[in-house]
Formats: structure tokens, C-alpha cells, sequence
């Protein structure tokens, strides 16, 4: 199916969230979060195009990811959800907030800025690359050859929840690699809304930073505030950028704080 989003639902509840995953990721990075969300929510766990299950994009950008995004939330009837994203998702997040605000009841940002970036990924794309040219047929052997080029084995071993086999019994990534290779730029850019579109959202924001991430700027609450008058941030200590896997109970209870009428 051309426009195909892969989405997995669970738990009840009158109020929806949508949980959007970072660059190579898929719906299932979030599970933590959504299984301690589930009690009271409907949880929704997107696969964003070119990732997981869902369908790949001939050029990715967030722009194209939250209208994807937005296109399934009004097919489904969905609106004034909390929106949660980490990472790319959460880019993608910022920006379905400000061009519909009107899907969006409160939002929160994980360890990302709406502002650009500097290329900082070329280590993995080339890690990638050499795994599928080498036509490897186990995951072992693929983590050998991404730890040649990567000096994080945590990174390697989350890269490797994407790695399936091909027909031909080989390994490739789920994920578009070609595709999110040529439009790295463009998921590096900061936030953007064409003309007539919102230039501020007015719901409830909250970021949630990692003390020992620099994603997020120490003075994000005063940087961003155009974009997001009712922004909060939040740093969580012991924590990087992968701030919800590393301190899951901590990340959960400002969350689930945050979400509380």
C-alpha cells in the first residue's frame, strides 16, 4: 500500500496518545512507555514512514512525516491527543503541533529542539552501508561489522532491532536507508511552517531533556518560547539522549504528571 503507516494500539481509555520514535527506530522503541501509559490511555505506537513496517517515502522530510501523520490521525478520527515524540519523533511532533494544532491537546518533546542540527550521523549511515554490501546472514556478524565503524554497542544493538532477512537470505534494514540517506538534511533542519500556518502553538509543551545530552539547549524554555508560549522543560540526571530507556520510571512519571487533568 503506497501510503501505508504501520500503527499498534493498546490499552483504554477516553483519552489518546500517539507516540512517535527517533531516526532508525520503529513504534516498538517506545514500548516502555506505552506499556506504563496503557492502564489509562489508548496508546498508539506509529511506525513514521521509511521505518518499521510502514511505507517508505521518495524523499523524507518532517514536514512529509507529520502530514503522513496527521492524514492517519483524521482517518482514524482522532484529535486533541497528547502527542509524545523522542528524537526525530519528536521533530516531527513540533511540527503536526504547530500546522494542527488543532490534533494536539498537549505535547511533549524528548531530549530534541526544534532548531538544526550538524551532521552527526555519518558514522552510522557508513556502518550501515557496509553491512548490507557485505550480504552477512546473522545479526552476530552484522554487530561485528557496525562496531567497526561505531564505538557504542548500545547503538549497534538498537540499529540491530531493524535487521531482517531478505528474500535472497541475507540481512537489510527494515528502515529506508537510501532514501533517509538523501534527505539526512532535511531531518536535520529546523522546524518550519509554510505561509498561513501557525506561527505558535498554544497547548501545553513540555521537553524533557538528559542531563548528559546535548540535544536540547540549557535555555530552551526562553529560545523556543515563540514557537511554544506554554513551554516547560524538564532534565532528567543520569540520562543521555536515549533518556526514556535509561531512566524508564523517572521518564514515566513526569509523563504520566504532565498528562494528569
Amino acid at each position: 500500500m503506497a501510503d501505508h503507516l504501520n500503527v499498534r494500539s493498546t490499552g483504554q481509555g477516553d483519552r489518546a496518545v500517539v507516540l512517535l520514535h527517533g531516526l532508525f527506530g520503529s513504534g516498538n522503541n517506545l514500548g516502555q512507555l506505552a506499556r506504563g501509559l496503557s492502564h489509562d490511555f489508548c496508546v498508539f505506537s506509529v511506525d513514521l514512514p521509511d521505518h518499521g513496517r510502514s511505507s517508505w517515502l521518495e524523499r523524507p522530510s518532517i514536514a512529509k512525516y507529520a502530514e503522513r501523520v496527521a492524514q492517519w490521525m483524521d482517518s482514524e478520527n482522532l484529535s486533541d491527543v497528547f502527542l509524545v515524540g523522542h528524537s526525530l519523533g519528536g521533530k516531527v511532533a513540533m511540527q503536526m503541533a504547530l500546522v494542527r494544532s488543532d490534533l494536539v491537546h498537549k505535547l511533549i518533546v524528548l531530549d530534541i529542539a526544534p532548531k538544526a542540527y550538524e551532521r552527526r550521523h555519518d558514522p552510522i549511515f557508513l556502518a550501515l552501508r557496509s553491512v548490507e554490501s557485505a550480504r552477512l546472514s546473522t545479526r552476530r556478524e552484522a554487530r561485528a561489522v557496525l562496531l567497526r565503524h561505531l564505538d557504542d554497542p548500545q547503538v549497534a544493538d538498537f540499529l540491530l532491532t531493524s535487521a531482517v532477512l531478505s528474500d535472497e537470505g541475507f540481512l537489510r534494514w527494515r528502515f529506508n536507508l537510501a532514501g533517509l540517506e538523501a534527505g539526512y538534511v532535511s531531518i536535520l533542519a529546523a522546524i518550519s511552517v509554510g505561509q498561513g500556518e501557525a506561527l505558535c502553538f498554544d497547548g501545553p509543551v513540555l521537553f524533557i531533556r538528559g542531563a548528559h545530552s546535548d540535544y536540547v539547549p540549557t535555555d530552551a524554555k526562553i529560545a523556543f518560547a515563540p514557537l511554544f508560549k506554554r513551554l516547560q522543560v524538564v532534565t532528567v540526571k543520569n540520562a543521555g539522549h536515549w533518556l526514556h530507556q535509561e531512566q524508564p520510571e523517572t521518564v514515566l512519571t513526569i509523563v504520566r504528571r504532565f498528562f494528569a487533568p
